[in-house]
């Protein structure tokens, strides 16, 4: 089974991940993987040779993030911004928000007018890496008969094929 539409929040591990020194990080909540683990993902046989990618990525981790698109078979397309409505963590700059990159592949259409009406997503941080219903809400709305999936899934969405270690099944 394929997807035309593809969602992914990759369990980026970060130099912080220490299981000794578990603190505010992921490792205390998921398994982390390394770029290596994630760029080998067989995410080309679970995508159609026309499909859309969005990946979400934090600021520390966009040069990371970027080769992975071409390595799961999507060019870069664009990119949309959740703006949080608190500041969290970081080394250079105290991040409130995070990145969604958008990827193509194939001669996946593009809708007109554009099906995101705004490149910000703002809404409330809920727990850990939990990301706000609006990007999904908006896919749902611009392709509502797409197949999609969503990888590392924190819960089940209905019209959503979930793969995930929170939602206890795997169904790609």
């Amino acid at each position: 089974m394929t997807y035309s539409i593809i969602v992914a929040d990759p369990p980026w591990r970060f130099s912080s991940n220490s299981k000794s020194r578990p603190g505010r990080n992921a490792i205390r909540h998921y398994p982390c993987m390394t770029d290596a683990e994630i760029c080998a993902l067989p995410v080309k046989d679970w995508s159609d040779s026309a499909a859309l990618l969005f990946m979400w990525t934090t600021a520390p981790m966009l040069a990371r993030a970027m080769p992975v698109l071409p390595a799961w078979g999507f060019s870069y397309v664009s990119q949309i911004v959740w703006v949080k409505d608190r500041i969290g963590t970081g080394f250079w700059a105290r991040n409130r928000h995070e990145i969604v990159l958008i990827g193509k592949r194939g001669k996946f259409p593009c809708p007109r007018p554009a099906p995101f009406s705004d490149s910000v997503i703002t809404g409330q941080q809920r727990e850990h890496s939990r990301k706000p219903d609006a990007l999904q809400d908006q896919i749902d709305s611009a392709w509502p008969e797409a197949r999609r999936l969503e990888m590392f899934a924190r819960r089940q969405r209905a019209g959503w094929d979930a793969w995930g270690n929170d939602t206890k099944r795997f169904t790609a």
